[in-house]
């Protein structure tokens, strides 16, 4: 069986291998062919992003071939430096480090308060963090905790790169940021000060926050921002089922996804995510943790999930 979250598809293939390569498209399927390869997709493989690729791990149809990974944030952002993916998940704080790219405006991986899974764990209380461990596969929520660190704390710290479990991430330093699954594990239960850092941005600029956007690589086809509405909408239409199929393969209750994914977190962007994410690159460049960057949106694009064109379901913004 292929694993999931990999392999070529697009209509009229059929699978062809134990592990990852489908057959090219049979004859008269329609299939488009750009460049002579498969267009390289990547996604974040944490339950935060699940909504927006379940769609391309099923494997759903394109009218070209495709390939489908699901690799770590800043691994994604990584994918698509390299020009071995055209479209990636990629972190909001990685934009300013990526080639020239468009961004699908009405999708990706925003919250409007508490996220439970962008967590700042400290041994100290904020004005005193000086060293601070960052979680190695966070491309947004340091750059965030930065921002806010000196912003609303006077707080200017030194970066080192770590990873779970939390007691070795806070071995030598101060606080640490940690984030996705293993934040959402451990939110409430540390003993220590948390700060969620999507509360922590609400109240301090009133604003949504958006974590993850697609990126598309310039000139792909119009095709490609379509299938990627395309598997979100498979999402809503499979709703239930992928709820129990994520509480499995995440190790977390079937109310914890519920309640995390319908309740923390928004996947259909609206204008007011759009403008908190442009004010936060803002703040981050004003700060000093982050080039000036101003995103380019993908503006010849209409959004057509859900009947009447807009997008709905449990999801929708």
């Amino acid at each position: 069986m292929r694993r999931r979250g990999t392999g070529v598809r697009g209509p009229g293939t059929e699978p062809c291998d134990a592990d990852r390569v489908y057959c090219a498209p049979r004859p008269g399927s329609g299939t488009r062919h750009f460049d002579n390869r498969p267009l390289g997709i990547t996604g974040v493989s944490f339950l935060n992003a699940r909504p927006l690729v379940a769609g391309l791990e099923a494997a759903i149809a394109a009218p070209f071939i495709y390939t489908y990974r699901s690799l770590p944030p800043t691994e994604c952002a990584a994918e698509f430096a390299s020009g071995h993916a055209i479209a990636s998940l990629v972190p909001v704080g990685s934009l300013p480090f990526l080639p020239p790219l468009q961004i699908v405006p009405s999708l990706g991986v925003a919250c409007r308060g508490e996220v439970r899974s962008v967590l700042l764990v400290s041994k100290v209380e904020a004005n005193r963090i000086r060293r601070l461990a960052a979680h190695r596969v966070s491309g947004t929520s340091v750059a965030l905790a930065q921002t806010l660190l000196l912003a609303q704390w006077g707080a200017r710290v030194e970066v080192v790169k770590a990873a779970p479990p939390l007691a070795t991430m806070l071995e030598g330093v101060d606080a640490t940021v940690i984030i996705g699954d293993p934040a959402l594990a451990i939110c409430g239960r540390t003993g220590l000060l948390e700060i969620d850092l999507g509360a922590a941005w609400l109240a301090w600029t009133g604003m949504p926050f958006v974590f993850a956007v697609w990126g598309l690589a310039p000139q792909v086809p119009q095709e490609l921002a379509e299938l990627l509405l395309s598997s979100y909408s498979y999402t809503q239409a499979h709703w239930e089922q992928l709820i129990a199929e994520w509480a499995v393969a995440h190790d977390f209750s079937r109310g914890v996804v519920r309640d995390y994914l319908e309740s923390k977190l928004v996947h259909a962007l609206s204008e007011r995510e759009r403008a908190g994410m442009t004010l936060f690159l803002e703040q981050a460049a004003a700060s000093g943790v982050l080039p000036r960057y101003h995103p380019e949106w993908l503006d010849t694009f209409v959004p057509t999930v859900g009947t009447g064109g807009v997008l709905q379901g449990p999801l929708a913004g």
